[in-house]
């Protein structure tokens, strides 16, 4: 069984949160106070009183919202991580294609077909690639002994060449 002052301890830190994250996206703290004490079913007052520890008592529907608002923080921003994650993957793949640019696509897959996934992850990407095509040789100057710029397996698979 857990006493009061265990709920308090185990509470706090997770309406702290809630506050925090609040007054990062409103600005205020007195507004963040009173948004979140909204949604967890109290006043801004006792949001304020109960992390100043100041004596509040804590029912068990409050306890139960806080903890809920704290769950679905933790979600979303387990949602926003699994997004990132996969859009650092798509960009690993890119670059992976990029940096294989001296092989062709169909050698990259099997049967010589395009990835059948790579279209269905990105709906309404541009087919024009992101890299501008300009004519680097007239603005760089050649210095002797180096390769040139259009050897760079990135410039050929910007470029298309083969």
């Amino acid at each position: 069984m857990l006493t009061a002052s265990q709920v308090r301890d185990e509470s706090l830190p997770k309406l702290s949160a809630l506050v925090r994250l609040a007054q990062s996206s409103m600005g205020s703290k007195m507004a963040a106070y009173d948004a979140v004490g909204r949604r967890i079913g109290t006043s801004g007052s006792w949001v304020r009183k109960f992390i100043g520890r100041q004596d509040t008592g804590l029912d068990g529907h409050v306890l139960h919202n806080i903890r809920t608002a704290y769950e679905r923080l933790c979600s979303s921003i387990e949602a926003a991580a699994d997004a990132a994650e996969a859009s650092n993957a798509l960009l690993r793949e890119d670059l992976h294609a990029a940096l294989q640019g001296d092989r062709s696509a169909a050698a990259r897959t099997p049967g010589g077909a395009p990835a059948a996934g790579a279209a269905a992850r990105r709906p309404g990407r541009s087919p024009a690639p992101a890299l501008v095509r300009a004519d680097a040789r007239a603005r760089v100057p050649s210095l002797p002994g180096s390769a040139d710029l259009t050897d760079l397996p990135l410039w050929r698979a910007a470029s298309g060449e083969e």
